[in-house]
């Protein structure tokens, strides 16, 4: 059944779900304070939520390779790595450019190296120096629309039989594991988001801004505690819902109790077949 759900479920926006995470940040937020005193960091180098968020992920996708597919060709591959794209706002304003950068992860990395590659990223993604991603455009969208079109339906073809050359998948965005849009940085509420088409990017995550949230306790009593919301697009194809539910939760308990990732995951690591 899973290998003719391609062929019956055509395309990704055909085939996604839809579902909502509220996670609880009582212990999460005053960890993130005293882990950044007992570092000493300075501001602008502070661990926060979004590297908690981006190590977890990472940690769950090792953890939980079944999620580490895709769907191409009406074929499931499984990926070799675990790849995590997010989007950059150079600058906050209404004119300022968006630029999104793409980070391999091997899942056992500790919140702290995560912080450190996202802080070096982010720094370059808001340099005045364009990524690869942002030169192909470039050049790209200078082309007769008609051209454009049969540039990308080549494309599409090559990538559905496999022949796409890694040159040009390697540094794209969208061609990831994951992609996190951080609509709390702005100041904004977390928002569905479709799948692309383009590329083979399974999951979509948008985190909203933290507010208060209701939670139920033991008891069953009903209070409100600082939160999060984080809603996910998922490729139905790849896995189970049970699956991916588990892994939800695995996602959740290390974001919830964040001591887990501050240190390296120390696990050995099984090889698998990919596109």
């Amino acid at each position: 059944m899973r290998r003719m759900m391609p062929y019956i479920l055509r395309s990704r926006n055909e085939s996604c779900v839809y579902f909502e995470q509220k996670l609880d940040l009582s212990e999460t937020l005053p960890y993130l304070h005293a882990l950044n005193q007992r570092l000493e960091r300075p501001p602008e180098r502070e661990i926060n939520l979004f590297h908690l968020i981006l190590a977890a992920a990472a940690r769950v996708f090792q953890e939980r390779p079944d999620l580490n597919r895709f769907v191409s060709g009406g074929q499931i591959y499984q990926r070799r790595h675990i790849e995590l794209s997010f989007a950059i706002k150079k600058e906050r304003s209404d004119k300022g450019a968006l630029t999104t950068t793409k980070l391999r992860w091997s899942g056992d990395e500790s919140i702290i190296a995560v912080a450190d590659r996202i802080h070096g990223a982010i720094s370059v993604g808001r340099s005045n120096k364009p990524n690869q991603a942002d030169q192909e455009m470039a050049v790209l969208t200078r082309l007769p629309g008609p051209l454009l079109r049969l540039i990308m339906w080549f494309q599409r073809s090559l990538d559905a039989w496999n022949l796409l050359p890694k040159v040009l998948t390697e540094p794209d965005p969208l061609y990831a594991s994951l992609f996190f849009a951080n609509l709390g940085s702005i100041g904004l509420d977390s928002a569905y988001h479709h799948l692309f088409e383009y590329g083979t990017v399974s999951f979509f995550a948008v985190i909203g801004r933290i507010g208060k949230l209701p939670f139920v306790d033991g008891h069953g009593a009903l209070e409100t505690r600082p939160g999060i919301s984080i809603k996910y697009t998922f490729d139905e194809r790849i896995t189970d819902g049970y699956y991916c539910s588990r892994s939800l939760d695995l996602l959740a308990s290390y974001i919830e109790h964040p001591s887990r990732l501050e240190t390296p995951a120390r696990t050995e690591h099984v090889s698998h077949s990919a596109q």
